[in-house]
């Protein structure tokens, strides 16, 4: 297939095709009334002789009192096909259908049952991602405040924190954590929940998660999510390979409920077929959200078409032309740094201060400091000269004495030899950067930093591409645009949060 082309769909298997005709699959062949089989459904895997799909509805349904849906039973079926050792025998399952459907409550018992599942496969870390980590954190919420019930005492750890939700069984030490898209990198999952995934980076997950779950027992990455036509390439380049070679069983399992390509936006049918769950209800309110869209209003912020936002939400219609990611990406989302404008209300300990020069022709200060409790503030400048760099370190460590310095590789012996904290300078380079990229990402996200009047940063920010590493990580893309303060900053924030703070004397 011409990689820049679409692939037509192909024809999906009907639930009465002797291809489902497998033990697991029992009483799921047949449709209820309020329900609809998959339009795309990758067929059972060669390897699977079951499914532990039985075992985590039986959960759901002892945890919460209330069956899951059917067709989180299907999906959750062929999901958890497993081999004659028990083990997983999908690397990765896809799952995408239509808007509001059920797919938080199916992520939620899956994550639960996955945690608890240490006997069989050893102790368990569920890590869980997605476009947006506040939607993340609202859909462990009702199980956090489960854990955290009386009866339960002696059996979870729960932690509330942003940006460190978990829970943790006890008993064996397995864990669910939530996490920031950007601060997957170096956890070791057994499991990887990602959700929204038409908004997350191949690279992040290819090259960031999945390489650290080679080696554990029954691993598994499930990306979930509803179509967008902005989508990155994550989705859509495994959505055209499944679509060149549905019967292809070596890769994702691919599960997919959408109207057909050709499909009037105002055909029930075509609702339906993106929809497993059907009720009176849902029409009305599909039919609300079709006239809303012709009437020009859209209530999907990522995408200014109203008619393209119901295509996608809706019917469940994904892109058709294969991605290319870009030379790098942004470092951080659109309007993640805007978020974290403000000033810690106390800071622990003297800080951090970081010089760097811009290709001889300028340089720049960074000032990090943090609250003692996770969360830093940053500050500096990019200036017209070393000297006025100088100046500005200089000031700093007056109002902060005891403040740790830290300086290019480069330029360290070009330090006056007045300057405060000289003697006991530290060089930093690539190794800080890398470290300092992922950290910033992850802070960021987590609404962990904060800054005030930082323009030179906030430009140099703007500006900054970021590549993924082989060996893991990110490094900055050479795109001839300024970024002295930006790795300053970097390596003072690496430093501060590395650095235990000073206790105050009083």
């Amino acid at each position: 297939m011409n990689a820049s082309a679409a692939a037509p769909d192909p024809t999906g298997y009907p639930p009465d095709d002797p291809i489902w005709a497998v033990p697991w699959l029992d009483g799921l062949r047949a449709v209820p009334a309020d329900a609809t089989w998959p339009r795309l459904m990758t067929p059972p895997h060669p390897r699977a002789v079951d499914s532990y799909g039985a075992a985590l509805a039986a959960y759901a349904l002892e945890r919460t009192g209330k069956p899951l849906r059917w067709w989180q039973r299907l999906y959750g079926a062929r999901a958890l096909e497993c081999d004659a050792a028990g083990l997983l025998v999908w690397d990765a399952a896809d799952l995408t259908v239509a808007r509001q459907v059920g797919k938080s409550y199916l992520m939620r018992e899956t994550c639960l049952w996955r945690m608890h599942q240490g006997d069989r496969w050893d102790a368990q870390t569920v890590v869980h991602t997605g476009k947006d980590l506040p939607v993340c954190v609202e859909i462990q919420r009702p199980a956090r405040r489960w854990a955290r019930s009386e009866r339960f005492a002696d059996v979870y750890k729960v932690r509330d924190a942003n940006g460190q939700e978990m829970i943790e069984l006890l008993a064996d030490g397995s864990r669910w954590l939530v996490k920031a898209k950007e601060s997957v990198y170096g956890l070791t999952a057994s499991m990887a929940v990602v959700d929204e995934a038409w908004a997350v980076p191949s690279t992040i997950i290819e090259e960031g998660l999945v390489p650290t779950m080679v080696e554990l027992p029954a691993s598994q990455l499930w990306l979930v999510s509803t179509a967008h036509r902005k989508a990155t390439a994550l989705m859509v380049n495994r959505r055209n390979t499944m679509l060149a070679d549905l019967d292809a069983t070596g890769g994702d399992l691919w599960v997919e409920w959408s109207a057909p390509p050709d499909a009037d936006p105002a055909d029930e049918q075509a609702w339906r077929a993106a929809s497993p769950h059907w009720t009176e209800r849902r029409r009305h309110l599909i039919a609300q959200r079709l006239a809303a869209a012709r009437a020009g209003e859209s209530d999907d912020p990522d995408e200014p078409d109203p008619m393209e936002a119901f295509r996608a939400q809706w019917l469940n219609r994904w892109p058709t032309v294969r991605r290319r990611p870009g030379h790098g990406e942004p470092l951080l989302a659109d309007g993640a740094w805007q978020a974290c404008a403000g000033a810690l209300a106390g800071i622990a300990g003297p800080g951090v201060v970081a010089l760097e020069e811009n290709r001889g022709t300028g340089a720049a200060a960074a000032f990090v400091a943090g609250d003692g409790a996770g969360r830093f503030e940053v500050d500096g400048r990019a200036c017209a000269s070393w000297s006025e760099a100088i100046d500005l370190v200089r000031g700093y460590v007056a109002a902060r004495p005891g403040a740790r310095l830290i300086v290019g590789a480069r330029m360290n012996n070009q330090l006056p030899a007045d300057l405060p904290g000289r003697m006991g300078a530290t060089r930093a380079g690539s190794t800080e950067t890398g470290r300092g990229l992922v950290l910033l990402r992850a802070l960021t996200a987590e609404r962990r930093v904060v800054h005030d009047d930082t323009a030179d940063l906030d430009d140099q920010l703007a500006r900054a591409r970021v590549h993924n590493l082989t060996g893991g990580g990110l490094g900055l893309v050479n795109n001839n645009a300024r970024t002295d303060l930006l790795r300053a900053t970097l390596w003072a924030l690496d430093a501060a949060q590395a650095t235990p703070p000073t206790p105050a004397v009083h």
